[in-house]
């Protein structure tokens, strides 16, 4: 009876594919390899036809297998890799000079050995530090990758402009801060870097835009610089400081404000502003020949246990007859008398 009962329990819970999820219904993980510092995860392709990258043509025409392995998102911070198990094709058009493609996989570009995923993060880490402080952090999650291949990560972002955009953004960036500056233009509406100019002054960004005529509106930063050489290339154009420099002009109008109207001194009390400094209050003194302390009683004996016996209390340096508490005492007395 109770076995019957277990089983039922059991049977709430089904078992949870997670090809779909993770790498698409065209993919099967068929294993699993683990090490002490290292994971190994076996996954085999269940496509049936591949398109042509050079005349698109679609094939079914099987040509090889190849093996691919792929570093990817670590596991329980342990270096993850993935072995994909694709195909080649034959291209059935005659006419086509690419007699043989390889299947595209859609969790990594052509020819790289790191999913897209394991890329962007280490941009994401890297961007915040060095090179080789990134390659030492992204160690500890369990991604191997040295500082020199994150600068030819770095290096191989293309930045594409489009002569036929309309709505741009304009600022200055730091490419080493206090030292070097460059001029960054981004699309409004795709929010990704069209150009990148040296330096931040108005010549370069002139030269841009005289091949840009048909942009009419950009957002900039207030720098007078850019301003006058949009007005002289797009006149035109329509020019917008963005929501963080206005904001930072309110502050600063607001800051203006308050500092020519409120006084350099303000004196409170009692929840009043005063016009003048308050009056000094005399701190009262007692005599010792008064006879007000005689009104607080206190006991100074020496403290004793529950048998009555005196109790010693260890002083932190040990040794009162040392100069400098034979100081205090001389003090002490002097003070007093």
């Amino acid at each position: 009876m109770h076995t019957k009962k277990v089983e039922q329990k059991r049977m709430k819970y089904k078992e949870y594919n997670v090809n779909e999820k993770i790498f698409g219904k065209e993919y099967l993980i068929y294993d699993w390899k683990e090490t002490g510092e290292e994971i190994q995860i076996y996954v085999k392709s269940q496509s049936r036809k591949g398109e042509c990258p050079q005349c698109g043509q679609a094939s079914s025409s099987y040509h090889a297998t190849y093996v691919r392995s792929i570093q990817t998102i670590p596991i329980n911070r342990k270096a993850t890799y993935v072995k994909v198990t694709a195909y080649k094709y034959d291209c059935v058009n005659a006419e086509c000079n690419q007699k043989v493609f390889m299947e595209k996989l859609p969790f990594v570009s052509k020819s790289e050995v790191r999913t897209t995923e394991l890329t962007l993060l280490i941009l994401s880490v890297s961007i915040f530090m060095s090179n080789e402080g990134a390659s030492k952090a992204l160690r500890l999650l369990g991604v191997k990758v040295s500082n020199d291949t994150i600068k030819r990560i770095y290096d191989s972002i293309k930045i594409e402009d489009d002569p036929n955009i309309e709505s741009v953004g304009i600022d200055d960036v730091a490419i080493r801060k206090g030292q070097s500056y460059a001029t960054a233009v981004y699309d409004l509406n795709s929010h990704h870097m069209v150009a990148l100019l040296d330096g931040r002054d108005a010549n370069t960004l002139k030269e841009w835009l005289k091949s840009h005529r048909k942009i009419n509106l950009v957002t900039r930063d207030r720098a007078s610089a850019y301003a006058l050489a949009i007005k002289e290339i797009l006149p035109d154009c329509v020019q917008v400081a963005d929501r963080f420099h206005l904001l930072y002009n309110l502050i600063e109008r607001i800051r203006d404000i308050f500092c020519d109207e409120l006084p350099n001194e303000m004196f409170v009390k009692d929840g009043q502003i005063l016009d003048s400094p308050p009056e000094k209050t005399k701190r009262l003194k007692i005599s010792p020949n008064s006879i007000l302390p005689n009104q607080y009683k206190y006991d100074n004996k020496i403290p004793l246990d529950e048998e009555g016996a005196p109790i010693n209390y260890d002083n932190k340096n040990r040794y009162l007859g040392s100069n400098l508490y034979r100081n205090y005492a001389e003090n002490r007395k002097k003070n007093k008398e």
